[in-house]
């Protein structure tokens, strides 16, 4: 009895350890234009949201970045740290990005969770005929400004994360896809080079 006690004792503790070994995780992704595009030489800053603890990773060639030994059990925000170069409008925004608007909004061809976030430009959290009737009057000189700017979305499969955050990081998180997007550029052209 006793040695069954202890041997029961025994596995607890290796079990305990092992957890402990365990509670670092990766996370890995892909940082990239809307048009598929690798982002190279950008610095990605994952933050523990609760600590404000930041730790860092430079992006390679082909956008790829990775941390390793990631605590589990919090939640992170995803951001990047270097600026990226001013919006060229005119070569962000064109009429395939229209045309592209357009199809969506009557099924032709639905455009994808990146692309969708491109094209809510009023940010209603969906593509409506107002996006459309916004981007038109900007193409035809009626409106200056559409509110274009820089965002970026981070996505793991199907699911998209508000704000970049990874809420109650649990377990390794492989190819995720961080999105560099400019609003109203749903092609993906404004991508800088």
């Amino acid at each position: 009895m006793k040695t069954s006690i202890i041997f029961i004792l025994s596995l607890l503790l290796c079990g305990v350890v092992f957890g402990q070994l365990d509670s670092n995780k990766i996370i890995s992704g892909r940082l990239e234009c809307l048009n598929g595009w690798p982002l190279s030489g950008q610095i990605v800053v994952l933050t523990d949201t609760l600590s404000g603890q930041k730790i860092e990773q430079s992006i390679d060639s082909s956008g790829v970045f990775l941390f390793q030994n990631v605590p589990t059990g919090r939640t992170y925000q995803l951001s990047l740290k270097n600026a990226l170069p001013p919006i060229d409008t005119l070569r962000a925004i064109s009429v395939l990005d229209l045309v592209k608007i357009s199809h969506h909004i009557l099924a032709i061809r639905p455009l994808n969770q990146a692309a969708q976030h491109a094209a809510d430009l009023n940010e209603s959290f969906g593509v409506t005929t107002f996006d459309l009737v916004l981007l038109m009057q900007f193409l035809q000189g009626k409106r200056n400004n559409i509110g274009i700017k820089r965002s970026s979305l981070l996505l793991n499969g199907t699911t998209a994360y508000s704000h970049n955050i990874i809420p109650n990081f649990s377990s390794s998180l492989w190819g995720l896809e961080f999105v560099y997007v400019i609003k109203g550029d749903v092609d993906g052209s404004g991508c800088p080079d």
